[in-house]
């Protein structure tokens, strides 16, 4: 009987050292994956199936905690992946791949342009783009350079990343 004393500290201590570690404490601590745009490749749309880099930029990508990379056909289809659970965990960062103000919208652009994180581009939306997967929506650099792009297509609005997620989702409840 010399031994159950041993045996409960025993226990205690691993208790007490799962629970530093964070085990069984209902808790667990959330890694985040740094999160950086990933090459264009040879992905698949996480939406469609389709393969990304045959269709017209701006195509987007997001990061997910698990340090997942998704990649999109289009803004449109981010837009879909955005609005539902995944389970890859939540979204820590998303990319849109940026046109230059003087590149033609309704002209095919499958040459990978630079990702930028989507909370320091301006949207347009409100140009009609053909062939394009979802919503048509186009990313630019900055607010001038949509703004260059709105000016010569009337109907056109510059929106930022959360003004666009807000018109998504009433698009969304509204159809």
């Amino acid at each position: 009987m010399t031994d159950r004393p041993e045996k409960a500290r025993s226990r205690w201590l691993a208790v007490a050292l799962l629970m530093a570690l964070g085990c069984g404490t209902g808790k667990q601590a959330e890694s985040v994956a740094p999160a950086e745009a990933g090459p264009l490749a040879d992905h698949e749309g996480a939406v469609c199936g389709m393969l990304v880099r045959t269709q017209s930029a701006p195509r987007g990508q997001v990061v997910h905690r698990d340090g997942t990379n998704l990649f999109f056909c289009s803004i449109g289809d981010l837009l879909v992946h955005l609005s539902a659970p995944s389970p890859h965990g939540r979204v820590v960062e998303v990319f849109v791949e940026v046109l230059e103000p003087d590149e033609d919208p309704n002209r095919p652009h499958l040459a990978p342009h630079p990702w930028l994180r989507a909370d320091e581009v301006a949207f347009v939306i409100g140009i009609e783009r053909p062939n394009i997967m979802g919503e048509p929506v186009l990313a630019y650099r900055d607010a001038e350079a949509a703004s260059q792009v709105t000016a010569r297509n009337a109907g056109a609005i510059v929106l930022g990343f959360d003004e666009l997620k807000l018109w998504w989702s009433e698009r969304v409840v509204g159809s």
